[in-house]
């Protein structure tokens, strides 16, 4: 049986490898920049927005942000899949415990259901204020400056209502209790 060369088989596979190359080369972006801090866009932020909302504890429970006025207010956007999130949150939870005397609230705000976000606090043994904001949290995140939509992201509200602080990614070590610690 005489076998015939499949001159198509080569073409294909050029083919195709070109098709993956250009897909990639118009999918690129330039490296994102290194987490950072953007105290100069969010210091004229008001966060009048902040207190109209309300989100489900891990209970269920409805709980409104205004219960905080007049406390210093850290806001963690986070979500149960994103690493960088999960990494942090032993450090949140011993700044809420080192500077509960000091009038200031750390509220972990989720970007998933209540179900999601009870199984994570129980799983983790964490006490500290876990809301399940769903979609409307990442609205409420970008409506404080996190136009990239990334996780997590963490704002710090002032007693009066002011955004002082926003970081984009994850904390750096000892950066919230900085923070913290030159608030008004």
């Amino acid at each position: 049986m005489r076998k015939y060369p499949l001159p198509w088989v080569p073409v294909t596979c050029a083919a195709m490898l070109s098709a993956a190359a250009l897909l990639a080369c118009s999918r690129s972006s330039p490296p994102a920049p290194a987490p950072q801090a953007d105290a100069t866009s969010a210091a004229d932020t008001s966060a009048v927005d902040v207190y109209s909302q309300s989100f489900s504890d891990a209970d269920g429970k409805l709980q409104p942000l205004s219960q905080w006025k007049g406390k210093l207010l850290v806001l963690n956007f986070w979500a149960t899949w994103c690493a960088p999130c999960v990494a942090e949150m032993p450090d949140l939870e011993k700044a809420q415990q080192e500077f509960t005397d000091r009038n200031v609230v750390i509220v972990g705000v989720g970007t998933e259901d209540a179900s999601r976000v009870r199984g994570f606090r129980d799983q983790h043994a964490l006490r500290l204020i876990l809301l399940a904001g769903g979609y409307d949290a990442l609205g409420l995140a970008r409506g404080l400056g996190n136009t990239q939509g990334v996780l997590p992201y963490t704002v710090l509200v002032s007693a009066n209502g002011k955004v002082l602080r926003t970081q984009t990614g994850p904390l750096q070590p000892g950066q919230l209790r900085s923070w913290l610690d030159a608030a008004p």
